[in-house]
């Protein structure tokens, strides 16, 4: 009993062993996934009063993750706004100071004509209208004067005011900016700061990349550019739990120029060549895919079935 069992152990194992070592047609080329991240950065001085991200959360392009406290930018911007109806308080109401002078030259000038009038009929001196005639010129010299005099005002003052407007404008801009909001729509791979931590301006606060599509960074030899295109599909197999291995679909959408040595982290089947070629593979992701994952690239798709 102890031997038909020693030897049914036996088969079964050169069986797993058989199978183990059957191997797939070789692949053409070797790479790791990556992805295009993104590090967000603050925007604006002071402590990090809201932060909401954390890793591996999915976020939305446009969405408000944070602020930063803008407590002393409020009380800037607030001092300027005084500053500013400060002079704008100081504006000439240029109409009212003149309507004095325009009244009186206008009263003296029908004044003179009503003296005139009488000269002629013989009913008043001369010196009447010589002393009307000069009272009308002095006033409309006055009335010319104090309206050059008011329009100096007006623009010295509007003058003052115009770099406080733009002081305004810088200061509402940096108190925009105290939103931390989410450039693009992917999934947070790092947290670099805490809520309450103090954040300055261009420090890292989170890492955030687009993991719906991966890119497959692989090595070509020269002899095989030849039978590679831009935009070409390929097969791209990962290794899988279960039996085989999980295939998918990619498309070429860069060709390296220049030929490189070949990296470290590229382990192939045959020996290395000194030099290759890189690619960039477009590979969607149905959430199996991980960045860092090694990948093999077949370039003859026609007789694979591709998995989906």
């Amino acid at each position: 009993m102890r031997r038909e069992l020693r030897i049914a152990g036996l088969v079964l194992f050169a069986g797993f062993s058989a199978v183990g070592c059957v191997q797939g047609p070789e692949a053409d080329a070797y790479g790791n996934f990556e992805a295009v991240g993104v590090i967000v950065s603050a925007d604006c001085n002071g402590k990090l009063l809201d932060f909401q991200v954390d890793e591996g959360t999915r976020l939305r392009r446009g969405e408000i993750v944070g602020w930063v406290d803008t407590t002393q930018l409020l009380l800037q911007r607030d001092q300027l706004m005084a500053e500013l109806n400060v002079c704008r308080a100081q504006l000439p109401q240029k109409d009212k100071q003149l309507d004095v002078i325009r009244e009186q030259l206008a009263k003296t000038r029908h004044e003179l004509k009503r003296v005139k009038a009488l000269a002629e009929a013989d009913a008043s001196t001369a010196q009447q209208v010589d002393n009307l005639t000069y009272d009308a010129e002095i006033l409309q010299k006055q009335l010319e004067a104090e309206e050059s005099n008011l329009d100096i005002q007006t623009r010295t003052l509007l003058a003052r005011m115009e770099p406080i407007r733009q002081q305004i404008l810088q200061v509402q801009d940096r108190i925009d900016h105290a939103y931390v909001v989410n450039p693009v729509a992917g999934t947070v791979l790092a947290k670099y700061a805490e809520q309450y931590e103090l954040a300055s301006i261009g420090k890292p606060l989170y890492k955030i990349a687009n993991l719906d599509t991966l890119i497959l960074r692989a090595y070509v030899e020269e002899p095989q550019l030849a039978s590679i295109r831009l935009g070409q599909t390929v097969r791209v197999a990962v290794d899988s739990a279960y039996v085989g291995a999980a295939k998918f679909s990619g498309r070429i959408g860069w060709i390296a120029d220049q030929a490189e040595f070949t990296p470290k982290v590229i382990q192939t089947r045959d020996e290395r060549v000194n030099l290759v070629y890189a690619l960039k593979i477009y590979v969607p992701n149905p959430g199996a895919l991980k960045i860092g994952m090694p990948a093999e690239v077949f370039f003859d798709t026609d007789n694979d079935t591709v998995d989906k």
